[in-house]
């Protein structure tokens, strides 16, 4: 019984520390939403990026039956990869490369924003995971068995 409530507790603490790196990561750190332009680039990066980690986690998890945790660190790697990419081909078609440093090149076309913002789809769409493993778990748990 004191390992099941321990497991409740740790679970919780993931759960409210995924929370909260989805607010800053998604809010506090890229401002968001201050205005009309903001709130739609956050939109995109945000959704983008929770509907390729839950693809890739249902692929991973349920067609190549990867471990849980397996496919949380393939979903990550993934989908942070993506994100650059696209990040770099968005950049490299403006045709500006040539003219920035990588320092500033990153600053100008806010690069820092839009990878946080794909952080931010990234923690929702394991906080989702988490918590359908958790209902399912305790659904399970309740079943009568035949």
């Amino acid at each position: 019984m004191e390992t099941l409530q321990s497991n409740k507790t740790i679970g919780r603490i993931i759960r409210a520390a995924l929370l909260a790196g989805i607010v800053y990561f998604g809010f506090v750190f890229p401002d968001s939403l201050s205005d009309h332009q903001k709130i739609l680039h956050f939109s995109a990066h945000v959704g983008m990026s929770f509907l390729l980690a839950t693809c890739i986690y249902v692929i991973c998890n349920m067609v190549l039956h990867m471990s849980r945790k397996r496919s949380l660190i393939v979903l990550s790697i993934l989908t942070l990869l993506i994100g650059a990419l696209y990040k770099y081909l968005e950049i490299s078609s403006q045709g500006i490369i040539s003219n920035y440093s990588l320092g500033e090149l990153i600053r100008v076309t806010g690069c820092y924003t839009s990878m946080s913002q794909n952080t931010a789809g990234l923690l929702a769409a394991i906080l989702l995971i988490e918590y359908s493993v958790q209902y399912f778990r305790v659904l399970l748990a309740r079943r009568p068995s035949l």
